[in-house]
Parts: structure tokens; sequence; C-alpha cells
């Protein structure tokens, strides 16, 4: 992908975070991204959509370099996985210094009503996180309490994760983020045989 391409999906991503899908024009990014007009614009994307699902991805692979990563990293066990990946996802806010929320959110609110195509992508999106924290609670599945189930939890965590996202984004608070990750690692430990809840 070249280097200027990146750089207009980059400047949506923000865009959307910031305001939305649906108040996010062509112009807008074309503004934000430095473009000399619509047909530079039009020579990248086909449409406003096209930019869309190209956004989508691109978010999906910067969050899945990290997060993926903690997820998936097997010198750390997998609940001390969990913390330090929910603790990442405040890092990440934080770096972005709350300059807006989830792309995912806010595509989600946006376009999945308008968009089948959207829809789709962002339930795959959510669907994946969903898959890849169940699957590290299933690792876990011999300290967790009985009955627990993994992929309700898991969902439970990225419902969780999301809403405080845009709940932080919304207030322009990052405490916000740190509370609801403080409490969400508690929840979870509530979850972990002989877990000691502070």
């Amino acid at each position: 992908m070249s280097q200027r391409r990146l750089q207009i999906i980059d400047a949506a991503a923000e865009l959307i975070a910031e305001k939305g899908f649906v108040q996010t024009s062509v112009d807008d990014v074309i503004a934000r991204a430095g473009l000399s007009g619509k047909s530079h614009f039009y020579h990248y994307f086909k449409s406003k959509d096209a930019l869309g699902h190209e956004v989508l991805a691109r978010q999906f692979d910067l969050l899945g370099e990290r997060g993926l990563a903690i997820l998936r990293e097997p010198t750390i066990e997998p609940i001390e996985r969990l913390q330090v990946f929910i603790d990442s996802v405040v890092a990440m806010q934080v770096e972005r210094g709350m300059r807006g929320g989830s792309p995912f959110g806010a595509l989600a609110g946006d376009m999945a009503e308008q968009d089948e195509g959207f829809r789709v992508r962002i339930a795959r999106v959510f669907r994946g996180w969903i898959d890849e924290i169940a699957g590290l609670l299933r690792e876990a599945e011999d300290r967790l309490e009985e009955g627990v189930d993994p992929v309700r939890l898991a969902r439970f965590i990225v419902a969780t994760l999301e809403g405080a996202t845009t709940m932080a984004r919304m207030k322009r608070d990052v405490g916000l983020m740190h509370g609801v990750a403080s409490d969400l690692k508690r929840f979870v430990a509530s979850h972990v045989r002989g877990e000691v809840i502070s």
C-alpha cells in the first residue's frame, strides 16, 4: 500500500473517531490529508464507503499489531495477559490524547443500519476480538470458577472496553478509561479461583 494511500486512511480514521462517519465528508478528508482536490481522493478510493472499509481494515490491523501480540504472548499466563491487554487499551487512548474513540464504534453507530457491508465487517471485527479473548480464557479454564462461559465473559470484556472508549472520548476524560479498566480487571478476577479482589 502506498504511503499516500495510508496517509488518507489515517486522516479519515482520525476524523471518523472525532465526529463519526456520516459527518465526515470527502472534503474533510481531503483537507486533513493535505490532498490537492477530489480527483486526487478518487484516484485512491472509488467512494467514501470504500474509504470507510479501508479505515476499518487498517484500524483493525493497527490494533492487532499490539493487542493480538499481547493476547497471544506465550510467556505470560493467560489471566495476566488479559490484564495487560486491558491496560494496553487504556494506554492506546492516552497515546491518542483522547482525540477520538474507537473507529469501530464510530463506524458501527453511523453505518450499521445504512450499509450491510459495514455491518457485516464490523460484526466480524468484534467477533474476532471476542474469539481471541475467549480462546485466552479457555487456556485459563483450570483457573476459572466453575460455570464461567469464556465466550460470554469475552463478549462482556469487549463490550465494556468499547463502551468505555466511547464514553471517555465524549467526556475527553482518560480517568474514566482508567476507572472502567480497573473495575473490569476486578470483575475478571472475581471469576478466577482464589483470586484476591482489591
